[in-house]
């Protein structure tokens, strides 16, 4: 009968790893210090995405995130695959889960069969986006740019139901709240559409740190609750906004510069 031991491993990065003929990898955590978007390939196929920032190996006083937990979305390695993570040069990937220790001749269960040949259609990707405002430019009240705009092919999905992160940087005097807001738009709709007088619409970005941290906020923000759900061929833009009614001014020789981060559920139809 098959034995379970705890999974807690860290690979370096972009070295090819194979699974033993009587092993499989049941993957629930995931974290990195990479600070590019990584991949983690299985089987040589793309399944999930992480970033130092928003699945770090440990959890810190400076990132309170820990590793990210997959939930239904988690990884499985069978016997005699490949695993490799391709991500910043120098870095590593933490795996957290269940190792399986099976028995000679013995079947791996058919639920982690099925898993294993969803993985890749069906797995937690990382999006980013930056703004740059011009070096010295000064960023009047009340406008807005994009960070952001993702349009995902026919027959692909985001699900934005998970942490995001925003963050507004090289403004002279700093960033205080209630001056920046980040704001959602499918299709060139806002979603938030109704609002009163004088309360501007979109996500104070101090409320988005990016990351949680004992410096900042210690609660990440995440739009479980709230899912943005992008189909084919439709148009996410994610815009910030100076909302502080007075005109802001990067320091001398830089550029205000406004970054997004999330993690999002990647489907791809077949």
């Amino acid at each position: 009968m098959a034995k379970a031991v705890p999974l807690d491993k860290v690979l370096l990065a972009n070295v090819e790893y194979q699974t033993e003929k009587r092993e499989v990898l049941i993957i629930k955590k995931i974290g990195t210090n990479s600070t590019t978007i990584g991949t983690l390939k299985i089987d040589r196929k793309p399944t999930t995405q992480v970033h130092a920032l928003i699945a770090p190996m440990y959890k810190t006083t400076s990132n309170f995130l820990g590793p990210m937990d997959l939930g239904a979305l988690y990884n499985v390695v069978l016997p005699e695959q490949k695993i490799i993570f391709e991500g910043a040069s120098g870095s590593k990937v933490r795996l957290i889960g269940t190792k399986i220790q099976l028995e000679p001749a013995e079947a791996v269960e058919a639920g982690l069969v099925a898993r294993a040949d969803a993985q890749h259609k069906d797995y937690v990707t990382v999006v980013e986006g930056t703004y740059t405002h011009g070096v010295d430019a000064t960023w009047a009240s009340d406008v807005e740019r994009e960070i952001l705009a993702l349009t995902p092919k026919t027959t692909q999905e985001y699900h934005f139901n998970g942490v995001v992160m925003a963050s507004v940087a090289n403004v002279s005097g700093g960033v205080a709240p209630g001056e920046w807001y980040v704001r959602f738009y499918v299709e060139n709709a806002p979603l938030e559409h109704v609002y009163g007088a004088y309360i501007k619409h979109g996500l104070d970005v101090l409320s988005l740190p990016r990351p949680p941290a004992e410096a900042t906020e210690l609660v990440a923000f995440s739009l479980a609750d709230f899912p943005i759900i992008l189909l084919g061929d439709k148009t996410l833009s994610v815009r910030i906004a100076n909302v502080s009614g007075v005109t802001k001014s990067p320091p001398a020789g830089a550029s205000i510069t406004a970054t997004f981060t999330a993690a999002a559920r990647f489907i791809v139809k077949t």
